[in-house]
Formats: structure tokens, sequence, C-alpha cells
């Protein structure tokens, strides 16, 4: 009698604990992980978004996560060369955003 008691309970908990061990605990992905949300790499000016000046004259915006924007000859803001690496975009953002500074953005270097 005993032993038909202990194999199913011994059965059951195997398999309980064969299903907890197979999961990853881990969700993986293919994006960058610094915080799964993507910043625009083109800001348009309007409502919210406050210039200030650079001592050189430029306009600048500097967003509240830190990163910081240029203003472009189209009223545009483009962020900074350097916080490129540091957010995640698609292509066609990048494209937009290479076209502006390969023609402008050199001149302040």
């Amino acid at each position: 009698m005993k032993k038909t008691k202990v194999i199913p309970a011994a059965i059951a908990v195997a398999s309980i604990t064969l299903l907890v061990s197979c999961s990853s605990g881990r969700e993986y992905s293919n994006y960058p992980s610094h915080s799964s949300t993507s910043y625009s790499l083109i800001l348009n000016s309007g409502p919210g978004i406050y210039a200030s000046r650079y001592p050189d004259g430029r306009y600048y915006y500097r967003s509240p996560q830190g990163y910081m924007y240029w203003r472009g000859h189209d009223n545009r803001y483009y962020l900074d060369r350097s916080y490129l690496g540091k957010v995640y975009y698609n292509k066609g953002q990048y494209n937009d955003w290479n076209r502006y500074y390969n023609r402008y953005g050199r001149r302040y270097r």
C-alpha cells in the first residue's frame, strides 16, 4: 500500500522539478538591454522643447534623460554624435540623422 502512494508522489515531484528547471528564468532579446525604449535621433521643435544657447552661439536642447540635441538649419534638433552608441534607433532614423551630419556637422568640429 505504501508503494502505491509514494510512487505517484515521487513522479509528481520529479515532473514539477523538471518543468521548473527547464525554463531559464530570463528573457533574452535581440535588442540592446539598456532600457528597451528607443530615443529619437531627430526632434521637431514645438511646445515643451526649451532651447538653450551654447557659448559659441548654437542652440541646443537637453532631454530629460540627459541627451543633448543640437538645433539644425531646418529648426529640428539632432542628437549629438557622442550619444549615438547609447541609444536604440532604426535604420531610417539613422539615415536621416546621418544626412544632416554629413552636410552640416563637420563645420563645428
